[in-house]
């Protein structure tokens, strides 16, 4: 059995924050390193070395852990342990799954349609949405092209059912996106990212959008109809995070690679604006050309300090954590067969 302990390095944690969802990607962890399927699904995770408190995680690949954090703070630590062996926690167990995502109203890993919160809000694919390819947080991604057209017919993912978002309540949206040949739109031209809203299409809460304008790219956020949050940036097919974070009663918080890009003032919302969509317009808007991966939406707010310690775990995990022997000994099988080969070379 391998046990170790994880510290988040200096610099990576604004604020405190209560039952975070961290994720743990082993192959980037110094200290750490790449470990089996297997490996990844014995895991257990506690916050103390003691293992008298464990923590609930849902491991979606070998390299993809989210793991529920008591407290998250500069410099936490918490103990994982492993074998091998231990068959994973069913989706509701105490530390399983669905207890990671207590507090969200949809989680998409996007290697697939599933919901991780158990609250069963499958997505409706339509076209084939490919779950193919590398994505930001693991080995799994929503790929919809490079030749969306600009009509309905493309491809899009959309939450039908009822997210438990509609009207005015304070809610949290986002995703991670990389687009595919991005010099090929022409000025003005939109595609659409994410948005918020009815069956109808047109009665829609927000949208955020993806656009060339004046020979530059720029995001643009849409409460109804009219843009704001415009942020010019160089063109490039990294993958970025998107975030809007909605008050109930004042404002929008538009959130770009985990920094506030801008805030605006919104209207009364529809109460049958209760969809999320990852791409889901067409007709005058574009549709978007390129992947999706981590889509969450949950009731409240979350502060700038969460969003900035959310990116940076999210997107440099080996940056965000370091990892260490934490005692116990012994090693996996597959450790061991690992160390074996190294010496016999």
């Amino acid at each position: 059995m391998a046990f170790k302990k994880l510290t988040v390095k200096t610099g990576q944690v604004t604020g405190t924050h209560s039952n975070f969802p961290t994720l743990v990607q082993p192959s980037l962890i110094t200290g750490l390193g790449s470990i089996t399927l297997a490996e990844a699904q014995s895991a257990r995770f506690y916050s103390d070395v003691g293992k008298t408190t464990e923590l609930a995680r849902e491991v979606v690949g070998l390299d993809e852990i989210h793991v529920k954090v008591t407290s998250m703070e500069a410099l936490a630590e918490i103990w994982m342990d492993y074998d091998g062996i231990r068959a994973d926690y069913a989706v509701g167990a105490t530390f399983g799954r669905n207890a990671v995502w207590s507090d969200y109203s949809a989680v998409y890993h996007l290697g697939d349609t599933t919901d991780s919160t158990g609250n069963g809000y499958t997505l409706t694919n339509t076209n084939s949405v490919p779950f193919t390819g590398t994505g930001k947080l693991g080995s799994d991604t929503a790929d919809y092209g490079a030749s969306n057209p600009n009509t309905s017919a493309g491809k899009k993912l959309l939450a039908t059912s009822n997210l438990g978002v509609a009207g005015n309540v304070s809610a949290v949206f986002s995703a991670w996106l990389r687009r595919h040949n991005e010099i090929t739109l022409v000025n003005n031209n939109e595609e659409m990212m994410l948005a918020h809203r009815s069956n109808s299409g047109a009665d829609r809460f927000w949208q955020a959008a993806y656009q060339f304008n004046g020979g530059a790219y720029r995001y643009l956020m849409y409460p109804g109809r009219t843009p704001f949050g415009l942020y010019l940036f160089t063109a490039g097919t990294t993958w970025f995070k998107y975030k809007v974070v909605r008050n109930s009663t004042t404002n929008y918080q538009s959130y770009l690679g985990g920094a506030l890009i801008n805030t605006a003032s919104f209207g009364t919302a529809s109460t049958g604006q209760n969809l999320f969509g990852l791409g889901t317009e067409g007709g005058n808007f574009g549709l978007w050309r390129g992947l999706f991966d981590e889509a969450r939406v949950k009731l409240g707010t979350d502060s700038a300090n969460w969003e900035t310690t959310e990116y940076n775990n999210q997107n440099a995990n080996g940056s965000f954590w370091e990892a260490t022997d934490a005692g116990g000994g012994g090693s996996t099988p597959a450790q061991a067969a690992r160390r074996g080969a190294v010496m016999m070379m």
